[in-house]
């Protein structure tokens, strides 16, 4: 059965057919979160959180395809979480804890210009190759699902993909080699 009707079926009320869309996404929904997250026990809260908050919602969903849609909700989801953290820091002091002081401030300020580098370059590439690379390395999703969502081979978005870390790449050495002169 196509996603489209397993889609519909569900708005009507299917639970066979809202399992099934359950079952065919759960994994990429948490693979995504997991990445982003790097906690087991947060990722299957905010996966689980994902597809409640799509049901709770399914009949304003007007797509026939629900993967990017799932995606969108779990990475707002992570922001939320990572912003939230941050203003709310659980701090457990440990004997390893008090020993190890962590990242200086000065570490602090060059990791945060890096990824602020990284971010200006990303933001320079065309879209499609900037596209494959959060799906890719970001999202982690297989070549198979990006090219499904980008409309491309496999091997298309290997070569794309390819492409765009060396542009990526080419525009950090630049920028690294014009900075120290």
């Amino acid at each position: 059965m196509e996603e489209g009707d397993l889609i519909r079926r569900a708005k009507a009320g299917a639970r066979d057919a809202a399992a099934e869309l359950c079952r065919l996404h759960w994994q990429a929904v948490y693979r995504v979160v997991y990445r982003r997250l790097g906690n087991r026990a947060e990722a299957e809260d905010l996966t689980q959180e994902t597809f409640l908050r799509f049901w709770r919602q399914i009949d304003r969903f007007e797509g026939e395809r629900l993967g990017p849609y799932l995606r969108t909700i779990a990475l707002n989801l992570c922001r939320n979480r990572l912003r939230d953290s941050h203003r709310h820091p659980a701090v457990e002091l440990t004997e390893e804890r008090r020993a190890d002081p962590g990242p200086s401030a000065e570490q602090h300020l060059l990791a945060s210009e890096e990824a602020q580098r990284l971010r200006s370059a990303l933001g320079a590439l065309e879209p499609d190759q900037r596209r494959v690379l959060e799906l890719r390395l970001i999202e982690g999703q297989s070549a198979a699902e990006a090219g499904r969502e980008l409309g491309r081979t496999p091997e298309a978005v290997r070569a794309l993909q390819y492409r765009a870390l060396i542009r990526l790449r080419g525009m950090l050495a630049a920028e690294t080699a014009g900075g120290e002169g």
